[in-house]
């Protein structure tokens, strides 16, 4: 188990280690206005990939986990996906008014990409290799191009979109011995259909987080799409985490106590994050992207509490989708989609144009999928079993505020926090027999 983990972490964490020099290179060379446009450009692709899962994704996984013809369902799974890539491409013409939608030009290349496959048969190792490599190519297309030629960064970003997909699709299809293209067929669409209300809920899911850019985009200005683009893509990085660890335990989830193992580890993820934007925000925000954007460690830290308490149900949606609690589920997200967007747009109406109510809307999203998912799970005590495991640990935590008022807030005292703890947290875990 830990194993496993430990592998998928490291590629996953040479994953993010490249989008956040990415970032770096784009906060310290690139305008603002051209941050905002990147952001859109990422947030634009995103939702494409968003609309064609559209339910089919989370639906399939668990069918390919469990069915010994699965080949069968993939392929029609693909099919439904291409075909209606092929209805997408037609917005590809509003590009001539706005024109980030020339990127719906590609839906097809991204339908393609049938990486959710592997892990459904069971291979997360070669999923985060795939998902590494879908990172990697427009990462280090944004940090060539913001230093060498930042004019035309937008354009060869979404270039690089185009070829990240490409590969991973075609990889995707070696490990799994299957067909990359396959061939549209209309009636295929009603895949769609019968997964409408999970469909409809993982769409409204791409809102809780760096979705809401799509539509904050048309209300907050450059500056502030900008920032708030770079706040949620650091907690895209940590939700990642949390997803991969998730995808990684997904046929043993139906297990509570694997359940519980899983919310831990995401936990852990949560504590070190929250600690690391409430107490070094500076290092953090320095580091990462430049030191401009240290006025907005307020935006950074709302994002840290979304993604403390949310890790306390990490496992929960999945948990529900394999009970086969697919009402409860979606009308779970939608109601959380819907408050996230609500409540970002009356924060710029009522209260100003400021990053940091985009991250509030978000918080407010996140809290309501929490509640509403353990609601929905009834399992006994949830909060209870959990704090009862990871109080030791969140005492532990108090490590990162000793450094800093000993050390001051520098690098190399947050490095030394962070060893303390890890170290201080797997000593606990171990002698508590938590791995067995």
């Amino acid at each position: 188990m830990i194993k496993r983990l430990l592998t998928i972490a490291l590629l996953t964490g040479a994953g993010h280690i490249t989008t956040l020099l990415s970032l770096k290179f784009i906060a310290k060379h690139v305008s603002n206005n051209t941050i905002a446009s990147i952001g859109e450009m990422d947030s634009l692709s995103l939702l494409i990939v968003s609309v064609v899962a559209f339910g089919l994704q989370l639906s399939t996984t668990r069918e390919l986990a469990i069915l010994d013809d699965w080949k069968s369902e993939y392929y029609s799974t693909q099919s439904a996906r291409f075909s209606l890539s092929l209805i997408l491409m037609a917005l590809g013409f509003t590009g001539f008014f706005i024109t980030k939608n020339y990127l719906f030009f590609i839906a097809p290349i991204i339908a393609l990409n049938a990486d959710y496959a592997l892990y459904g048969r069971g291979k997360p190792i070669a999923g985060a290799c795939v998902a590494f490599l879908r990172i990697l190519i427009p990462s280090i297309t944004l940090i060539v191009f913001s230093v060498y030629n930042s004019e035309q960064i937008v354009l060869f970003y979404s270039l690089s979109i185009v070829v990240a997909y490409l590969f991973a699709g075609v990889i995707v299809s070696r490990v799994l011995k299957v067909k990359y293209f396959v061939i549209p067929r209309a009636k295929h669409l009603l895949k769609y259909i019968h997964n409408l209300r999970i469909g409809i809920a993982s769409f409204a899911l791409f809102f809780v987080g760096i979705g809401i850019i799509n539509v904050l985009s048309y209300f907050n200005s450059s500056e502030t799409i900008a920032v708030a683009y770079m706040a949620l893509k650091l907690y895209l990085i940590f939700k990642g985490v949390r997803r991969i660890i998730v995808q990684s335990f997904f046929k043993e989830l139906q297990d509570v106590k694997v359940s519980v193992k899983v919310d831990l580890f995401a936990i852990i993820a949560g504590i070190v994050f929250l600690a690391t934007v409430v107490f070094y925000p500076k290092v953090l925000i320095t580091l990462l992207f430049d030191e401009k954007y240290s006025i907005y460690t307020t935006t950074f830290t709302i994002l840290g509490v979304a993604g403390f308490l949310s890790s306390f149900t990490t496992s929960s949606g999945t948990r529900l989708l394999l009970q086969k609690k697919d009402k409860a589920y979606s009308f779970n997200l939608i109601l959380a989609a819907i408050i996230t967007i609500v409540s970002g747009v009356l924060f710029w109406l009522f209260i100003g144009d400021q990053p940091y109510l985009i991250a509030l809307a978000v918080l407010l999203g996140e809290i309501t999928i929490s509640v509403l998912n353990v609601l929905a799970l009834k399992e006994q005590h949830f909060f209870i079993k959990r704090i009862k495991i990871v109080f030791t640990i969140l005492v532990l935590a108090t490590i990162f505020i000793i450094c800093k008022y000993s050390f001051s807030e520098t690098m190399v005292s947050y490095l030394i926090a962070l060893f303390l703890f890890g170290a201080a947290t797997l000593f606990y875990l171990n002698k508590s027999n938590f791995f067995k």
